[in-house]
Order: structure tokens, then C-alpha cells, then sequence
């Protein structure tokens, strides 16, 4: 069904666009590229899931219910989609600037590391699958209507974006750090620095990690118990 529609269109030229632009003017600092692509993926993977859930049928999903073995089956499929889509996506993401600096490193401040495109390419890979899975979790069958749906998901990542001036302004809002995911906790860890620290950057992927399985979790049992949109 994905490859008959054209939902990927929009998605891949805005990505192209991005990059044309985040490339286009050198030289390019390492950390900071990959940082802001791992920002931006999250909101192309946002846009991805809300836009695949929303054009999903109860009557084929029921129909493919009766051809699994297990109904988790069904919904480990669902995830692996996504998944799939991510890596695609992160794979463009961390490719272009490495290319781009073996054929001109001079297009870049300094010289790109293996821990670099490590960091930076699991860095994106994770924010991206944040951005999946909370588009997800906005389900028609969870959120009926679909206008609270894209308001939830823009709410989430409108605050998951400006978490750290939030709690600069009030320790109360400290929470956020750990029922949001990390997406600029990045930003926070490099800096000014020209480095990535890979402990630091480790530790906001485990974050990511856990938050991304507890939000499909949450959301898989939610989905098994609402099983149709009307």
C-alpha cells in the first residue's frame, strides 16, 4: 500500500531541500549538521506516521488479523515499517556529509572522524524513531478525532523543543526531561564544542530508546483493545 501511494513524496523533497540548503554554504560544522539533521528527521518521521496511521482500514487490518498467527504479529510488522523508514532516511541523512567530505574536506571545519559519523548517524537514527513513534501513538483509533491528534503531536514536539528554556525558567518543569524525548539534548552535550562526547550521546540514545519502547507499548495494547475507528 505505501508503495502504490505517493506518501512518501513530500517528505523525501522536503529532505532533498534540507539538504541542499544545510550544505550549501561552506564550511559546515560537523556536530552541528548532524545535530540539526537529527532534529529535522524527527519532524519528517512525525509528519510520516501521523499521515501512514491516518490512512490505515479496519476492515483490512481485520482481514489481515485473520491470516496472522498471533495479532502481535501484525503490529510487529506495523513497527518494523516504521523502523524501515527511518533507517532509509537517517542512511541519506549521515551518507550525504560523509560523501561530501571525501570529496572536498575542505567543505567542513575539521577533519570527520568514524566517531563522528557514529555518533551523528545513531544520533539521527533515534531521533527520527522518536518521531515515529510519538506520530504513532496519535492513532486514529487512540484519538478520535483527528484534529486532537495533530494538536497532541505538535504540542509534544513544540515542548520536547524548548524543554531546556522551560526549566531555565522553572525547576518545576524538570519533569519534562524524562516524559519527553530527547531531541535537543544534543544540542545541549556538543555546545560549542567541535566534539561529540559518545557517553553523553550513548546516554541520549538509551533515553530515546527507552522512551520509544514504552510509547509502543503503550500504544500496541491501547490499539488491541480499540480495535475499530467507529
Amino acid at each position: 500500500m505505501l508503495k502504490k501511494s505517493s506518501t512518501l513524496t513530500i517528505p523525501t523533497v522536503v529532505t532533498l531541500i534540507f539538504l541542499g540548503v544545510i550544505y550549501s554554504v561552506a564550511p559546515h560544522g560537523i556536530c552541528s549538521s548532524f545535530l540539526l539533521s537529527a532534529l529535522f528527521i524527527y519532524f519528517i518521521c512525525l509528519f510520516l506516521s501521523i499521515y501512514l496511521n491516518g490512512g490505515e482500514n479496519d476492515i483490512y487490518e481485520e482481514t489481515l488479523f485473520l491470516h496472522c498467527l498471533d495479532i502481535h504479529s501484525y503490529y510487529f510488522s506495523r513497527e518494523l515499517l516504521l523502523i524501515t523508514l527511518d533507517l532509509c532516511y537517517t542512511l541519506v541523512l549521515t551518507l550525504v556529509p560523509t560523501i561530501l567530505f571525501l570529496m572536498d574536506n575542505g567543505r567542513f571545519n575539521r577533519q570527520m572522524e568514524l566517531a563522528d559519523i557514529a555518533c551523528g548517524g545513531g544520533h539521527i537514527f533515534m531521533c527520527g524513531l522518536g518521531g515515529m513513534m510519538t506520530g504513532d501513538f496519535f492513532h486514529p483509533r487512540i484519538f478520535r478525532k483527528r484534529r486532537d491528534a495533530i494538536i497532541g503531536a505538535i504540542a509534544i514536539s513544540m515542548l520536547a523543543v524548548s524543554k531546556e528554556g522551560l526549566i531555565d525558567c522553572s525547576s518545576a518543569f524538570s519533569i519534562l526531561n524524562f516524559i519527553l524525548p530527547p531531541i535537543t539534548d544534543g544540542l545541549k552535550s556538543v555546545g560549542s564544542n567541535s566534539y561529540f562526547e559518545p557517553r553523553e550521546m550513548m546516554l541520549i540514545c538509551m533515553h530515546l530508546a527507552v522512551y520509544c519502547l514504552l510509547i509502543m507499548i503503550v500504544k500496541i495494547k491501547m490499539l488491541e483493545k480499540k480495535k475499530f475507528r467507529y
